[in-house]
């Protein structure tokens, strides 16, 4: 049987992901002030990862299973790249988010197509 929580938790990481895109294309010049060992080039790749990650939310939202692996790979790339380039505070919500994730997913693995 299906549950309200793994919907209401997708659509919260969406919103999540639509501000964090929203962030990291109007506020550039605050991240590369902040994080030191955040490059230019670093940045440009990060600040697409929200949005390739709201379309695998989707993807999960939708019960298809290439969404799951794309979610799964852009919260692990997310969390490297916390880590590489010193974002830590992100950690405390990136980490917790990404363990429900994974524990959704394997609860409810059989309905995903």
């Amino acid at each position: 049987m299906k549950t309200v929580v793994f919907p209401a938790f997708i659509l919260l990481l969406l919103l999540g992901n639509c501000f964090g895109a929203y962030k990291l294309f109007t506020a550039k010049e605050d991240f590369l002030s902040k994080f030191p060992k955040l490059t230019e080039e670093a940045y440009g790749l990060i600040r697409y990862l929200p949005l390739v990650n709201i379309i695998a939310l989707a993807g999960v939202l939708f019960w298809q299973k290439w969404g799951v692996y794309l979610a799964v790979a852009c919260a692990i790339l997310i969390i490297v790249c916390d880590i590489l380039f010193g974002i830590y505070y992100h950690l405390f919500i990136a980490v917790p988010s990404t363990i429900f994730l994974i524990y959704l997913i394997a609860r409810y693995w059989n309905f995903f197509e």
